[in-house]
């Protein structure tokens, strides 16, 4: 066997080449190692205890009636609907609301002799994938991103906006990014102003829109992809002037000369979800805004001379993107779960949901472990008398699905940050397996995609935190306490602040941020937890597999 010399930068290099190899075996084998020097090698595991418990991603900042909520503003994408999981009752309700800027795609327009609004278009794509197309041109598609029942219609609303969205937060002397949270609805509700469309039975639907040609119904002018679509120009309506009050006449001003100056005058829409009058889950659908747009189309004296009707002319639209400041409402109803976790024991259940929902707090080494003479020491003093003694080849922890509570449609992935730093754990960082087009996909070395049995119910997820483990190992690093997230993302690093924080007291562990990739998860799941009533294949795992030299 080839031989090569061992150091613990050798480790490091090795542990870091290993991250980035997919492999096909899920669990962990024994191997046999040629270190040179050390002849004989004993590869062993040892588990060790940790308590788990459920923990509030929303923590109250000073009492039980405060309202608290996650940054929602900025993020990639956005939710819109009402919807109740039926496999979590526990976790309530959660109707999702947007406020968003429009920002015209070019400034100091100019509209021509007698310009007349057509229509005022606003289309947010929702994310789909194409499955086939007719002979016909009709395409066939599948929703992405969309939980609950769509045939289930709820209440839509989208009114124009009078608050202004600031990027820079006055109370930092405009340095600093301002902040917009997820319950502040009363904040934005208060300043709603002009009604530009109702839908009192709106259904989120996998159909391609059609624009016909309005001279002549058999032409298709264009085709999108399913969206939130929604005309927003009523000419015989209470607001029929609204447009051309609020756009037209403007040409030539100041408003329209650039960004800021737009969006300091027309502050942006309302997009208003009213659950009242539900009585089944409802649906949710996660939106692309940056394929967002309102399209203000419009005709002139111009156009009707030269006789134009071709959809895909523009000359005659103003374009506006989404691509502003935008802030997710989220609101949960009806939530029992218990969010007053054990920090001793630890929980039977862990309840996970994304939003403005919960995490589970993990506690490494809490407990106690045998030493080789019979004496029960704490777990992370034993641990560390191994330093020189041990060569950490992996690190597991694995977490079940409490299958008698839920019935399916699990989240795929989750996540662990460091709750000392509201930062990923250095195996997500070392892990190089990333995909953009399939994130479900990603990060695969360090969390394993839900495995699922043979009925596609969620069995366990497994994580692998090597190189976590060797920090406190080798480097003295901090046992911080970790939180557990729901993943819409896996490759989503960026976080989002949280309104007050979590202290513990006992190793000063802050929590002022959770994972943006938690909060734009739609899904929930319960686990089991570390308690030690819990049989074997069920109670949460933490186990280190380490090679013993032989003396």
């Amino acid at each position: 066997m080839k031989k090569i010399k061992f150091s613990y930068k050798s480790l490091a290099f090795l542990s870091l080449i290993s991250v980035f190899t997919t492999s096909c075996d899920k669990d962990f084998t024994n191997i046999e190692s040629g270190l040179e020097g050390i002849k004989n090698f004993d590869g062993l595991s040892q588990s060790f205890p940790l308590v788990t418990y459920t923990k509030s991603a929303t923590p109250f900042s000073s009492s039980p009636n405060d309202l608290v909520g996650i940054q929602t503003n900025n993020l990639s994408s956005g939710f819109l609907g009402v919807y109740a999981d039926p496999n979590l009752n526990e976790f309530g309700r959660t109707t999702a609301s947007i406020v968003t800027q429009i920002i015209p795609n070019q400034f100091n327009p100019t509209f021509g002799t007698n310009p007349v609004i057509k229509s005022v278009v606003l289309n947010i794509p929702y994310y789909s994938n194409a499955l086939e197309t007719d002979e016909d041109g009709n395409t066939t598609y599948e929703l992405d991103s969309v939980v609950g029942d769509t045939s289930v219609a709820f209440k839509v609303a989208v009114y124009k906006n009078n608050y202004l969205l600031r990027d820079l937060d006055p109370s930092t002397n405009f340095e600093d990014p301002q902040s917009y949270f997820s319950n502040q609805e009363d904040l934005f509700y208060s300043q709603q102003g002009e009604l530009l469309f109702e839908d009192n039975a709106f259904k989120i639907s996998n159909s391609e829109t059609k624009v016909m040609n309005p001279n002549d119904t058999s032409q298709i002018l264009a085709r999108y992809a399913p969206s939130f679509r929604a005309e927003l120009h009523d000419p015989f309506g209470a607001n029929g002037s609204f447009w051309n009050d609020a756009i037209i006449a403007l040409e030539g001003g100041s408003e329209l000369t650039n960004a800021n100056n737009f969006t300091n005058y027309f502050r942006g829409l309302i997009i208003k979800i009213d659950p009242d009058g539900i009585a089944t889950n409802g649906s949710l659908a996660l939106l692309d805004f940056s394929k967002a747009t309102l399209t203000l189309d419009y005709t002139n004296d111009e156009e009707i001379e030269q006789e134009i009707q071709d959809e895909s002319d523009d000359v005659t639209r103003l374009i506006f993107n989404l691509n502003g400041n935008r802030v997710n409402l989220l609101k949960t109803t009806n939530n029992t779960v218990d969010l007053n976790g054990d920090p001793n024991a630890g929980d039977d259940n862990l309840y996970l949901k994304g939003g403005d929902g919960t995490m589970a707090v993990i506690d490494l080494f809490n407990g106690y472990t045998e030493d080789e003479e019979g004496n029960l020491i704490p777990s992370l003093e034993y641990f560390k008398s191994k330093k020189n003694k041990w060569i950490i080849n992996e690190a597991n922890l694995i977490f079940y699905v409490n299958q008698n509570e839920v019935l399916g449609d699990e989240p795929d992935r989750v996540t662990l940050f460091n709750l000392k730093n509201n930062e990923p754990i250095i195996d997500f960082y070392l892990d190089g397996g990333i995909s953009t087009t399939s994130p479900i996909d990603s990060k695969t070395s360090f969390s394993e995609v839900l495995d699922r049995d043979s009925n596609g119910n969620g069995v366990k997820y497994k994580f692998r935190l090597t190189e976590h483990i060797n920090n406190i190992f080798l480097k003295d690093s901090t046992n911080a306490k970790l939180g557990l997230y729901i993943a819409s993302n896996i490759n989503i690093a960026q976080t989002s602040k949280i309104q007050g924080s979590i202290t513990d007291e006992e190793d000063e562990t802050v929590l002022t941020k959770i994972p943006s990739t938690s909060v734009l998860s739609p899904k929930g799941t319960i686990l089991h937890g570390s308690k030690s009533t819990l049989p074997e294949g069920q109670r949460a795992e933490f186990e280190i597999y380490y090679t013993k030299p032989k003396n």
